[in-house]
């Protein structure tokens, strides 16, 4: 099984993200990521997306950033690996994540 496959429905990744699915939902709104959608538009979950959110929790939960600043945060990273900067471990190297399945 490849990390990138959606194949975790949002009460399964929320359970193993200790995470009320609404709060996923929430996250979504804000567009702090796109969880693929089935043909029925159920929302599907990887690997991948369960460790970004283990870092948009980290953000949210421990540094107490609130989701405006997460969606920041998120595009200065982006940014920066495009230029080839891992600005993620720079800023937060105590973030670990987690492998859940």
């Amino acid at each position: 099984m490849s990390t990138g496959e959606p194949i975790l429905t949002i009460s399964v990744a929320g359970k193993l993200l200790n995470i009320h699915p609404r709060t996923l939902m929430l996250y979504e709104r804000a567009e702090l990521f796109t969880p693929y959608r089935t043909n029925t538009q159920r929302r599907m979950f990887s690997g991948k997306d369960l460790e970004a959110l283990q870092f948009i929790k980290f953000l949210t939960q421990q540094k107490r950033i609130n989701l405006s600043g997460v969606k920041v945060v998120l595009e200065a990273i982006s940014v920066a690996e495009k230029g080839g900067v891992n600005l993620k471990s720079l800023l937060f190297p105590n973030f670990k994540a987690e492998k859940l399945f």
